[in-house]
């Protein structure tokens, strides 16, 4: 009998290592991203400029988002208010975004995204995902990554199906999201208790010349952090 307690406590104990460890590595995958899309004003331009856009929208979008850029990152259980030159920004961003211009339209959505997370609202950053990645209209490249970053804000507590179906997307060898989107299906195995699975994952991550360093890196921490011998 004893034993058999000693036997639920303690798995237990790793099934709640595993729930923090999920957790800790969406974060970390998150983070990563963000920083991509967020660094991304030159590509932005650059896309904008060679679909030859309307001046007039292309100006208003590139102010908007150097009012929005570099907000930083809230944490709170409700969304915090935007003022003065932020909030002309977004506000420039969702009368962008409605706009019949489809390709400055999806360019907005996203910063709005970005704004609307980074001020603590996950709920409209993620109907703005959701809204680009939906759009056959909008450049295969952004619905991309709007799926990637749709996907690593619900980690730690979204629907698991739904995100496996849609981070499948992005998997596949040659596919530029590839290592980003692997490496979230990894978490979502360690949030359901697959450790195996997760360490398949991982592994693939570490061996192929194609995961980014920084994939790679976090894979190989993760898998350790999974390893039993590590406690």
């Amino acid at each position: 009998m004893a034993e058999d307690i000693y036997r639920e406590v303690d798995e237990e104990l790793k099934a709640e290592r595993m729930r923090v460890l999920a957790r800790r590595y969406a974060g970390v995958a998150v983070a990563a991203v963000v920083a991509v899309v967020a660094g991304a004003g030159l590509w932005s331009w650059q896309l904008a400029r060679h679909k030859a856009l309307d001046q007039v929208a292309t100006g208003t979008y590139l102010t908007a988002l150097r009012q929005t850029d570099h907000l930083p990152d809230q944490v709170g259980s409700s969304p915090v208010p935007l003022a003065g030159k932020a909030q002309s920004g977004l506000d420039a961003l969702q009368k962008l975004a409605t706009s019949g211009d489809q390709g400055i339209a999806a360019l907005a959505r996203m910063q709005e995204a970005a704004v609307q997370a980074a001020r603590g609202d996950s709920a409209a950053a993620l109907a703005a995902w959701n809204s680009v990645q939906d759009n056959p209209a909008a450049d295969p490249a952004l619905r991309s990554i709007a799926t990637l970053l749709w996907c690593q804000h619900q980690l730690d507590k979204g629907d698991i199906p739904t995100l496996r179906s849609r981070l499948s997307l992005l998997t596949g060898q040659g596919k530029v999201w590839n290592g980003l989107a692997m490496e979230e299906l990894a978490v979502l195995d360690v949030r359901e208790g697959h450790k195996d699975d997760a360490r398949k994952k991982l592994s693939a991550l570490v061996d192929s010349a194609e995961t980014p360093a920084g994939v790679r890196n976090r894979a190989q921490d993760m898998m350790q952090a999974l390893d039993p011998s590590a406690g």
